[in-house]
């Protein structure tokens, strides 16, 4: 096979990372659950979310990865009137699973010390010269690409002095939403490399809010997963 329609395809990067997640609610939020929503409207909810991440490269410019993070949060409402108590409580946990085509456009060199091979002149066989290495040091990133939300909620509602009480209850789902991201990524040695992004997401998923009283059942809210999302990873080169 010709040397130019080789596959360029190879496993080139893993990496872990954590980011700043505001999600921006254009929608009800998760809190409608809670008998005192914590957010409004137009509020933000910012999570931590750590994640891990493999790289493909397609190309010297395109790459392919892959990613899963973990982010959590909580929620709780307390109220005591007339001889009636009410606890509320909200566990969620957010893994979103996403892939991206990345295009990689250098922003300059790296430098290091290589060799003479062995035409050179004995005399000089042992001598380390300085030069310029072909593979870039820094890049500017940019991709698309579609993620899918696993969403997981656990809610109690303890009533003492009067009725309404719901036992932990614990469901699931999930849904895909859209993202967009640019970086900056920097060798900071030959193996590792640091990549500072910003990435945009959206999607929402259906909740479940419980009523009060016998029977009263629950009605769907439709919670938006969009906003922003600032972060930081190290990667390791395998090649």
């Amino acid at each position: 096979m010709p040397i130019g329609l080789q596959a360029q395809i190879v496993f080139s990067e893993v990496g872990a990372g954590f980011s700043s997640w505001s999600r921006i609610y254009t929608t009800p939020d998760e809190t409608s659950l809670l008998t005192n929503p914590s957010l409004d409207n137009g509020k933000t909810n910012t999570v931590i979310v750590p994640s891990l991440y493999g790289k493909l490269d397609l190309s010297k410019t395109f790459a392919l990865k892959g990613s899963v993070g973990y982010a959590k949060n909580s929620f709780e409402f307390t109220n005591e009137v007339a001889g009636l108590s009410r606890n509320e409580q909200l566990s969620q946990a957010i893994i979103p699973i996403g892939l991206t085509v990345e295009l990689k456009f250098p922003l300059s060199k790296k430098s290091g010390v290589v060799k003479e091979g062995q035409e050179a002149d004995e005399a000089d066989a042992d001598k380390n010269v300085k030069v310029s290495n072909s593979n870039p040091k820094s890049f500017f990133i940019g991709g698309f690409g579609l993620s899918r939300y696993f969403i997981q909620h656990s809610f109690s509602r303890i009533i003492i002095g009067g009725e309404g009480s719901i036992p932990e209850s614990k469901f699931s789902g999930n849904d895909y939403g859209l993202t967009a991201m640019i970086g900056y990524s920097n060798y900071i040695s030959d193996k590792l490399v640091l990549t500072i992004f910003s990435q945009y997401n959206t999607g929402a998923y259906d909740q479940r809010v419980y009523l009060e009283g016998d029977n009263a059942g629950y009605e769907v809210k439709n919670i938006s997963l969009q906003g922003l999302e600032f972060g930081v990873s190290l990667g390791f080169r395998l090649n």
